[in-house]
């Protein structure tokens, strides 16, 4: 899921002094707005980054495709310069060298995965309040989905603004349902309870149909796996005491059950091998029982899933999936009562810089009708917009389909932008990008592997996890 764009040295330096503490540069005044916004962005398009995207089946849109929306709309003095870096290590050791010394980018555009720190740096003043250029441009909070819009928040101070934002979700057929009690499955189901919920089907171990036998793998319980270790990572942080609580029998049990469902799945990535984006036809065929995304937003729902529906239903052959209908369940965290927004892209402005009323135009333009009401293919916010407006706009053109679609399709899409803003708070897939990429996965996967049992997997997890969390104060 996540992009390894990181490694252990920029942990080490970003250690050394923004998170023990260290003074920040002195804050430049200048009165005169001249010269470009300027931003630094990730160039995941070059090959390099593309071979990792392809190798981890991981899409997202860049966020230098926001930059030439905002450069396409507006005349050539507002235009942002934009400096590319290779990979998120070297652009963040450049940031943070440069806010120490007083400077850096005007804007920040990012996401966890390509500034892993954005909440110390929100914390610590690097990032400039936005409150009073909100209100300056009229926005109201009830323009907004407030849980992820309140999640840039800090001190009751608006640090940084979330652009979009996906739900954790599992679909399946009335047809599963009835046959595997799943609708009962889908209403308790959390992060934690899946195995227990799931291992009551009696489904584990069951190959899928013979036209797949040359791949010798199971039923799939779900499409999508990481996520489930992703939300265990938090319920097992102490963030009070710098140490984790991976030595609780509570999470070894967890771990291990995870650990089962990948084997009896034949790997994380088992599921792609054999279906790829094929969702419907896995679900059609009886070798998946949930279809999961973490991060659906109402585009994946109709380009992932709609579309490939009504797609089987003009065949011949599948002609009476029209009476199965789909139906969708939201995912709740590992305590079994929140239910979480996972945010995408955001943005925020730098208390150093002298072009602030220059940064926030861009920031207006992100958050502006015209561009968070656009839901169509042709707009660079992936996921759902943040905008109440713009989610209405989107939820009447997936309505906007012919008399026998919407029939059969307005229950399933009232009841996903029904859980869209049901959310109880708003947090990132993962614990800690950067965390998780040096501590928590390279040891995990050693235990997968069986290179670790699973005792010196806990034991060493707890050491690192407590030496990190130190690091980080």
């Amino acid at each position: 899921m996540k992009k390894k764009f990181f490694g252990i040295g920029m942990s080490a330096i970003l250690c050394l002094s923004l998170l023990t503490g260290c003074q920040l540069g002195s804050r430049t005044t200048g009165l005169k707005e001249e010269g470009p916004v300027t931003v630094y962005a990730v160039d995941i398009d070059s090959q390099e980054n593309q071979e990792v995207l392809q190798e981890q089946r991981d899409y997202e849109l860049t966020e230098y495709a926001f930059i030439e929306d905002y450069n396409n709309s507006v005349d050539g003095s507002r235009k942002i310069e934009v400096q590319l870096f290779a990979d998120a290590e070297t652009m963040n050791q450049q940031i943070f060298t440069e806010v120490l010394s007083g400077g850096g980018p005007d804007l920040f555009l990012f996401r966890d995965s390509t500034l892993p720190y954005f909440q110390k740096y929100a914390n610590q003043g690097v990032f400039a309040d936005l409150d009073e250029y909100l209100q300056g441009s009229g926005y109201e909070e009830s323009q907004f989905q407030q849980t992820v819009f309140d999640y840039g928040k800090v001190n009751e101070k608006q640090k940084f603004v979330p652009l979009e934002y996906g739900i954790p979700v599992c679909i399946t057929l009335q047809s599963l349902a009835e046959e595997y009690g799943l609708d009962e499955i889908g209403e308790q189901l959390n992060y934690q309870n899946y195995y227990e919920l799931l291992s009551k089907t009696n489904t584990m171990g069951i190959p899928i149909l013979e036209e797949y036998e040359e791949y010798d793998f199971n039923l799939f319980w779900f499409s999508e796996l990481d996520s489930f270790r992703y939300r265990m990572i938090p319920a097992f942080i102490n963030e009070e005491g710098k140490t984790g609580k991976f030595i609780l029998p509570m999470f070894q049990e967890a771990i291990e059950n995870y650990r089962e469902v990948v084997e009896n799945q034949r790997g994380r990535d088992a599921f792609f091998t054999v279906f790829g984006n094929l969702k419907v036809s896995a679900l059609i065929n009886k070798s998946l029982l949930f279809y999961n995304d973490p991060i659906m937003s109402d585009t994946q729902l109709m380009n992932i899933f709609l579309d490939q529906y009504f797609s089987f239903a003009k065949d011949e052959k599948y002609k009476e999936l029209l009476d199965d209908k789909p139906l969708i369940y939201p995912i709740r965290e590992y305590n079994g009562e929140d239910y979480s927004a996972y945010v995408g892209r955001m943005m925020a402005i730098n208390d150093n810089s002298t072009r602030k009323n220059k940064a926030w135009e861009v920031i207006d333009y992100a958050l502006s009708p015209s561009f968070q009401n656009s839901g169509d293919s042709s707009t660079s916010l992936g996921l759902n917009p943040v905008s109440l407006e713009g989610q209405q706009r989107n939820k009447e053109m997936l309505l906007n389909i012919n008399s026998e679609q919407r029939a059969i399709m307005k229950d399933f899409i009232d009841r996903y932008y029904e859980l869209l803003n049901s959310v109880t708070k708003c947090d990132c897939l993962t614990y800690n990008s950067m965390y998780v990429q040096e501590v928590f996965d390279p040891l995990y996967v050693e235990y997968e592997n069986g290179k670790k049992t699973l005792d010196e997997f806990v034991k060493e997890l707890q050491n690192k996890t407590g030496l990190y969390l130190k690091e980080q104060n």
